[in-house]
């Protein structure tokens, strides 16, 4: 009959054949797949290119829409206002409208009117140096781009815009629309904040006479009106300028953009969400990005799609689309059958470690059962051991045999020695046990631990004198508490002066040293003047059944548990139980508890 590790060898070999016939096949299967993949991944990149790119452009004319609602709301303010009130209500919209940097006046040749030179409020003053010049040679409202609108700015502007507003909305298929239409209406409400009826509503009269104005002087049929926007740069700053003159007006009204205050409502006409992999960003003129949406990388420099905005009023302003690169672009030349080679190769090593590992398994379960049944003899002998000392010494008491007090004495002594002895076996028997089946249960609360080796060490005082050991204490004057099982404690304990006595007796000293570790924990250190314990054995020494001689019938008798015990006792505990080398020779075991 066949032994457990060539059976599991025989069952590892029948996996491993069909295994290495699936991986071939897979190999074949995979060239194959590499090549469909490639031709999809080449289309669908190309589509998302596209995609993004209408989505720019999109992104672009919602922009341009954001800027055209607060261009015309701004005109349309100018256009409203007669021309006796004019100078007034310009100093008024100037100071309380946001989007207004200067409001000015000039004449059909280009002459400023308002602001001048000596201008009391510093921005005006800056604009007369900065375009008095220019208008007077080369008027905005005498360039090509001027266009004449012949009708009346509340009737066509107006369906002009709601035409606009409806076409805008039917393509925003994957942005917010309603965001962009919101922004929108804010955007065209704050432009007619300080409309000609805002104005003058707290001059009821004056608001009446010229509604009467207005009236009287927009005759139902249509009259020319001419406004425009144009951009000039001044020492590399962008000035946005717009300019209007109603129908019958000899002046030319105009207004400076606050482009500051326009740029944060820009931002509306990006989308909420992208696609995973896109990125949208808004631009200046500058190549600085105001906006951006989605992945945008540290370099902006090679946008993949990119749509500038109208040369009219922001020139060099773009809208840029960026992709994010997909691994399946760098894969190539065989990339995909590389790596799902690798998986398979994987795959197969994957099967023979765990054939050896199950080999290995079985060795090791044999050499544990050859353990197990070495501790069971080990065990039984060392039980055997106290009761025929117990047996023999209580005989001889139940008897009457001894009469010398002192050898009673001595008996009683040798009878309490081994009890003590044969408690410890059990108990480590025991704990082996219920730690082997996970069935260890501690019982936790507050022990005062000074105590607690005080009593523990007074116990084994007749054993340490018998081993001629010198035990000193290093205990707190105060008690040190923690929360802890009591029993398990103990056990540790015992265990750890158990192996001082059987191995370290022949140094005569043994130090016992507490104290106190944070604010709920301890530490206690168990040190002696013992061989030590060899670098290759120091982790060893805490697994069951090993020996630092690897015997189970060296000089000194054991099972080989007590310190494995100790360390799973005390990391039941939440604590935990190491070794260190003592200086000058020797051993010290270090147990915390928190």
């Amino acid at each position: 009959m066949l032994g457990p590790s060539r059976r599991i060898f025989w069952y590892w070999l029948l996996l491993l054949l069909p295994t290495l016939a699936v991986g071939v096949g897979a190999l074949v299967l995979l060239r194959r797949e590499e090549a469909r993949l490639k031709s999809r991944a080449a289309s669908a990149a190309e589509a998302q290119r596209t995609a993004l790119e209408a989505r720019t452009r999109l992104v672009a004319e919602n922009v341009e829409l954001l800027i055209g609602d607060v261009e015309d709301g701004l005109l349309d303010a100018l256009a409203q206002v007669p021309d006796g009130e004019l100078p007034v209500f310009l100093d008024h919209w100037q100071t309380t409208q946001p989007l207004v940097r200067v409001a000015f006046l000039a004449a059909p040749d280009g002459h400023l009117v308002r602001p001048t030179a000596d201008a009391g409020n510093d921005e005006a003053r800056g604009f007369f140096r900065r375009f008095a010049n220019s208008f007077a040679t080369s008027p905005p409202w005498a360039d090509s781009q001027i266009q004449a609108i012949l009708s009346p700015p509340n009737l066509s502007l107006e369906k002009n815009k709601d035409a606009d507003r409806a076409e805008a909305a039917a393509n925003q298929v994957q942005l917010n629309t309603v965001n962009l239409q919101r922004a929108r209406r804010e955007a065209k409400a704050i432009s007619k904040t300080s409309s000609v009826a805002s104005f003058f509503s707290p001059r009821s009269e004056a608001a009446d006479t010229i509604g009467t104005q207005l009236k009287e002087s927009s005759p139902p049929s249509l009259l020319p009106e001419r406004r425009g926007w144009t951009a000039r740069t001044n020492n590399g700053r962008l000035h946005v300028l717009g300019w209007v003159q109603p129908s019958g007006s000899r002046e030319v009204r105009g207004v400076e953009l606050e482009v500051a205050a326009l740029v944060p409502r820009l931002g509306s006409a990006l989308p909420v969400e992208v696609g995973a992999q896109e990125g949208l960003a808004l631009r200046d003129d500058r190549q600085r990005v105001l906006h951006q949406v989605g992945w945008i990388p540290r370099s902006v420099q090679d946008p993949i799609s990119r749509v500038h905005l109208s040369d009219t009023s922001f020139p060099g302003w773009e809208v840029v689309g960026f992709l994010e690169p997909i691994a399946y672009d760098s894969a190539g030349s065989g990339g995909f059958f590389i790596v799902g080679a690798l998986l398979i190769g994987i795959f197969i090593i994957a099967i023979l470690s765990g054939g050896s590992l199950l080999l290995w398994q079985a060795r090791r379960s044999e050499a544990e059962a050859q353990q197990k049944t070495s501790f069971v003899a080990n065990v039984s002998h060392e039980f055997k051991t106290p009761l025929t000392s117990i047996r023999l010494y209580s005989e001889l008491l139940e008897q009457g045999r001894v009469k010398d007090e002192a050898k009673r004495g001595e008996y009683l002594r040798t009878i309490n020695r081994e009890t003590q002895r044969l408690a410890r076996l059990v108990n480590n028997a025991l704990d082996f046990s219920r730690l082997e089946q996970g069935r260890k249960r501690y019982q936790m609360e507050t022990v005062d631990l000074r105590a607690e080796l005080i009593r523990i060490v007074d116990t084994q005082q007749p054993r340490f004198a018998e081993q001629s050991l010198e035990v000193r204490t290093d205990f707190p004057n105060t008690p040190v508490e923690v929360q802890t099982d009591r029993d398990a404690f103990e056990q540790i304990v015992l265990n750890l002066l158990d192996n001082a006595c059987k191995y370290a007796a022949a140094g005569r000293e043994l130090t016992i040293q507490l104290r106190p570790r944070g604010a709920q924990g301890a530490e206690l250190r168990v040190a002696d003047r013992g061989p030590g314990v060899p670098v290759e054995h120091r982790e060893r020494i805490f697994e069951k059944f090993h020996r630092v001689d690897e015997t189970l019938t060296a000089e000194k008798t054991g099972a080989g548990l007590g310190l494995s015990i100790a360390r799973q006792l005390a990391r039941g505990l939440g604590g935990e139980l190491g070794y260190e080398p003592r200086e000058s020779g020797g051993a010290v075991f270090v147990l915390t508890l928190s």
